[in-house]
């Protein structure tokens, strides 16, 4: 058989189509959005039982070997964050202020059931752990950031100033026997660690026992496919 110009083409253009067809993607499938397990754990922080004394925080940093973030305020020096950084897994923010009454709110990570970070990292530096915890593995990270950008809570920080930079993350004290130190040490028992569905229960009973005194919801029970802080 002669091969001319028009043949070769002819297959060449149904090899194409064919290569085409099976690069086609598959149709899109969700999966079902991933529930707390029994044996996951995690912090209900209670508002309406903070006082803003930032115990929580200055444990943190003393569990995680994590150095002072230093500010001048009012002629003097101190360990001072005003918000999560490289230096800062917790923080403990003002939320409002009426009639001299105050509201704080704390911000770390919400270890999500379905984690933003987890989704992108492409080495799983960033992975779930036991009991459901977002913990860290330094040994893996290649520092290109992506965590940063997924997670919807802006809480992955970067260490820009050290010439080997890694991420910065709370992983629930998972390195402590105790748990948690921000929960530990909290003098008002804002923080309370334990079993998320035992957590969920608790929030229930006390949103039912004091609905003036809450809003009527448990944040994290659906938010982003729910989290086990809330």
């Amino acid at each position: 058989m002669t091969v001319t110009r028009r043949s070769a083409l002819k297959v060449l253009a149904g090899t194409g189509a064919a290569c085409a067809a099976a690069a086609l993607p598959a149709p899109a499938e969700g999966r079902e959005r991933r529930k707390p397990g029994p044996d996951d754990v995690g912090l209900l922080y209670d508002a309406t039982l903070c006082v803003g004394c930032r115990a929580c925080v200055r444990k943190c940093k003393e569990a995680n070997g994590l150095p002072p973030d230093r500010r001048e305020l009012g002629g003097g020096v101190y360990d001072a964050p005003d918000d999560l950084n490289a230096q800062t897994k917790n923080i403990i923010r003002l939320y409002a202020e009426k009639g001299g009454a105050f509201s704080y709110v704390k911000g770390g990570c919400m270890h999500c059931l379905d984690p933003g970070c987890v989704s992108v990292c492409m080495v799983g530096a960033l992975h779930k752990d036991k009991g459901g915890i977002v913990a860290y593995d330094k040994d893996l990270c290649v520092g290109c950031r992506y965590c940063q950008v997924a997670c919807p809570f802006n809480v992955p920080k970067f260490e820009w100033a050290k010439a080997f930079p890694l991420i910065v993350k709370c992983e629930l004290c998972r390195h402590r026997k105790e748990g948690p130190a921000c929960a530990e040490v909290c003098p008002r028992g804002a923080i309370q660690y334990g079993k998320v569905t035992a957590l969920r229960e608790e929030a229930r009973r006390r949103l039912g026992a004091e609905p003036m005194k809450y809003n009527g919801k448990l944040y994290g029970e659906s938010e982003v496919g729910g989290t086990q802080v809330m």
